[in-house]
């Protein structure tokens, strides 16, 4: 089973982490785990990644830029924010810090210009692999806007594409505030976050956000395969994908590989509790009623996310994949946000080898689950959790 692992080296505007430690925290994992890409972002400190870029060459680890796209970016570029509705503007409240989950428009063809320009600008000049790229989507729900930010964009670019589709935007927007038993009137959950609507207008607007991600990515990848790098994508799980503009089984086209985010404990973006509690929340929708459309048994108390789903979403992910998956596991731990310890990390890893011997014992060409990515910060892992993942991987 391939591992890779993430450090997050700081925000843009951040001072980075010290060399010393990541090559100290490097050290100690490689020569416990075969480790085959480290996924590292996105502080500008350019000294930083050419010293780790020269250590891990040395060990024949790949080296990939983790890189935010649509979101943290508008801490270095001016970039044209999303808007709600009514047109207004979806404003970052608040300071800078390592992660703001401040997201801009995706549709904006200046804003892909001022991102390539913040690689070629801070990154260009190192010998990277290839980039992992982050934050590929809208809002979700855990957003900072909530709804607001779910139900954009509506700026002049987002609306052509709407008009050309032929989207009734106010039918939309009363389909949006009508009361429904399920989010927005899901009738059905067919995996790999195939849901379906009630309201085929509903489902033509997530429809089209996801679209535009897809071309926007499109352009953002063509950018990067001219110049020889390899893609890795980060994304939700696939049932909180569609919510946030992301197609998975699209996106997988344009990759080299992709990462869910199965974070079963972590309260906090990403999280999937964090992000289904969210979800509820603003849609007024009842946690029993959405559990039971999407086959999750919610009599198991401490964590209704058991592994069964997990495998489950990724299974029928990998069936619609033309690239490998690599389930992306919490293995930091950060009291009261990621409590994942020797216990969680067990079953998890446990269960997704087993589910890849079992695949492979009926010579399936797509397993599911190819690969682990450890995140998402390894300065933030406690040794004893590195260790129980290389005494399970022996």
């Amino acid at each position: 089973m391939e591992i890779s692992i993430q450090i997050l080296s700081g925000g843009f505007l951040q001072e980075a982490v010290p060399y010393e430690l990541t090559e100290k925290k490097l050290s100690f994992i490689l020569s416990r785990l075969p480790v085959t890409k480290v996924l590292m972002g996105w502080s500008p400190d350019k000294s930083l990644y050419q010293r780790t870029a020269e250590f891990l060459a040395k060990r024949n680890v790949e080296f990939y830029l983790w890189l935010p796209v649509f979101s943290e970016t508008g801490a270095l570029k001016s970039l044209a924010p999303l808007k709600d509705f009514t047109g207004r503007e979806i404003l970052k409240d608040g300071e800078n810090s390592n992660e703001d989950f401040f997201f801009n428009c995706p549709n904006n063809k200046e804003n892909i210009k001022k991102i390539l320009e913040i690689f070629n600008e801070n990154f260009a000049s190192i010998p990277f692999t290839g980039v992992f790229l982050d934050k590929i989507r809208y809002p979700s729900f855990a957003g900072e806007y909530g709804a607001r930010g779910v139900f954009s964009c509506f700026c002049r670019e987002c609306r052509a594409v709407y008009e050309k589709a032929n989207l009734d935007i106010e039918k939309l927007k009363a389909s949006f505030c009508a009361k429904t038993a399920t989010p927005l009137g899901v009738t059905e959950y067919r995996f790999n976050g195939n849901y379906i609507f009630k309201d085929e207008v509903i489902a033509d607007f997530f429809r089209l956000k996801a679209g535009i991600i897809y071309s926007s990515m499109n352009q953002i990848c063509a950018f990067f395969r001219e110049r020889g790098y390899s893609i890795g994508f980060d994304v939700f799980a696939p049932f909180l994908a569609p919510f946030a503009g992301q197609d998975i089984s699209r996106l997988c086209g344009l990759c080299d590989f992709i990462k869910p985010m199965m974070y079963r404990v972590t309260n906090a973006p990403a999280g999937l509790p964090f992000e289904t509690e969210a979800l509820l929340k603003q849609t007024n929708t009842n946690k029993k009623d959405f559990f039971k459309l999407l086959g999750i048994n919610t009599d198991d108390k401490s964590n209704p996310f058991n592994l069964e789903f997990a495998i489950r979403e990724m299974q029928e992910m990998s069936k619609l994949s033309s690239c490998p998956v690599y389930a992306g596991i919490e293995i930091n731990r950060v009291e009261e946000i990621a409590p994942a310890d020797t216990a969680y990390i067990e079953e998890t890893v446990k269960a997704y080898a087993q589910q890849k011997q079992r695949a492979q014992l009926k010579q399936r060409a797509q397993t599911g689950i190819q690969g682990l990515a450890l995140s998402w910060n390894l300065l933030d892992m406690p040794e004893e959790n590195i260790c129980k993942i290389a005494e399970l991987i022996k």
